[in-house]
């Protein structure tokens, strides 16, 4: 199983341990505090904010230049955070986010964020073993986009119901073979309502939700971008799928970060969104839009078998990646120290008994005396030799 997955730092793809976004943060933050730091009481009622300061100095990120104007920008060796240039724009380890509530001035030169995105968000992505509903991930349930007369985006380069069947498909089989047990909604290209889709997912033990979908746009519009459900916050009303806010902001970073680190594909940002379908999962769930139907060069590519092969890995890396971080086990029983083995002595061993050699094809065959037939010669008395000396 692949636990590991790319994160682009100081020049260069690094290979790091899945905890996702450095364990040097894990370990920082470990021996300091449990919990997020509290909100200031200086924030607005409806949504509350906290401090950048206080945010860095938690995590034990150093302040760094930036030559952007308007972004700011902080970090250490296992990772940085970006945020800005625009008021919802942050960008964790090279890969992007789209936050829920906009960053804000304090009057006094620092920026404020939501408690909503320190907590649903940011903390769940740099320190994914506190996410406190974490569960053995047994089953994964794959949702093809579409099907049957719900035909999706028909473009001139690829049709979304067929792609996202022959993607879950190949995305099946990968994961079957790392040992995952794997639901699909539907099979043979058939329509499915999204009650049924989400009847099928919240009927799964230990699961994770992955609806496979293709986007469109104008035909200059490229790239991936992930959806999780809007998080629980102040002024929206509570959904099943909030339950598991946290768990679906690290699937959603394991994936996004998997598939474009793979493929090369345009960073479109992991986002938020009240789909209907999302709302309702009771497990971790995110919707993955792999790319624009509508764009001349992705559009081609996603034609591909190569590609939609090359796709099916890395979600299926990043299953593997997010399935690591999020077991339980993994940090609640350590794992035991085994006994030394026992030094094995040596035995003599017994010196190899010589082959024996066959007899030459010319030999004549001896009689009872020893003798060879019609050999007049006696044998050596041996023993009057012996007596001589």
């Amino acid at each position: 199983m692949m636990n590991k997955f790319h994160l682009p730092i100081a020049g260069g793809p690094v290979r790091v341990a899945i905890a996702i976004c450095g364990l040097s943060l894990l370990s920082a933050a470990v021996t300091a505090q449990t919990a997020p730091p509290a909100a200031t009481a200086e924030a607005p009622a409806e949504v509350r904010y906290l401090p950048l300061e206080q945010l860095r100095s938690f995590y034990k990120l150093m302040p760094r230049q930036s030559s952007e104007p308007g972004v700011r920008c902080v970090g250490n060796a296992g990772t940085t955070l970006v945020l800005g240039p625009g008021r919802r724009e942050l960008n964790i380890g090279g890969y992007r986010w789209q936050l829920s509530y906009p960053l804000k001035d304090d009057g006094k030169g620092d920026w404020l964020i939501s408690e909503v995105d320190m907590v649903k968000l940011i903390d769940p992505v740099l320190r994914p073993t506190y996410i406190a509903e974490r569960r053995l991930v047994r089953t994964v349930v794959i949702d093809p986009g579409h099907g049957g007369y719900d035909t999706g985006i028909d473009s001139a380069f690829v049709h979304e119901a067929d792609f996202t069947m022959q993607l879950a498909y190949t995305l099946r089989e990968l994961l079957v073979k790392r040992g995952f047990a794997v639901v699909l909604t539907h099979e043979q290209n058939r329509h499915l309502s999204d009650q049924q889709r989400i009847e099928c997912a919240n009927g799964a033990d230990a699961a994770i939700f992955i609806s496979l979908h293709l986007n469109s746009g104008r035909s200059d519009i490229q790239g991936i971008e992930t959806y999780t459900a809007v998080p629980d916050s102040p002024g929206i009303p509570r959904r099943p799928a909030n339950k598991h806010d946290a768990a679906s902001a690290a699937l959603a970073f394991a994936l996004h970060s998997s598939m474009v680190n793979a493929t090369g594909a345009h960073d479109g940002a992991c986002r938020r969104a009240r789909f209907s379908l999302l709302n309702s999962i009771e497990c971790p769930a995110v919707l993955a839009l792999v790319g624009y139907a509508t764009h001349k060069e992705e559009g081609t590519r996603l034609a591909t078998p190569e590609y939609r092969e090359q796709l099916a890995t890395a979600i299926a890396d990043g299953v593997s990646n997010f399935a690591v971080v999020i077991n339980p086990d993994a940090v609640l029983e350590p794992t035991p120290e085994l006994p030394p083995e026992p030094v094995a002595t040596p035995e003599p061993v017994a010196a190899p008994e010589p082959a024996p050699q066959p007899a030459k094809a010319d030999a004549k065959p001896k009689n009872k005396t020893g003798r060879k037939k019609g050999s007049s010669k006696k044998p050596r008395d041996n023993k009057r030799r012996r007596n001589r000396r």
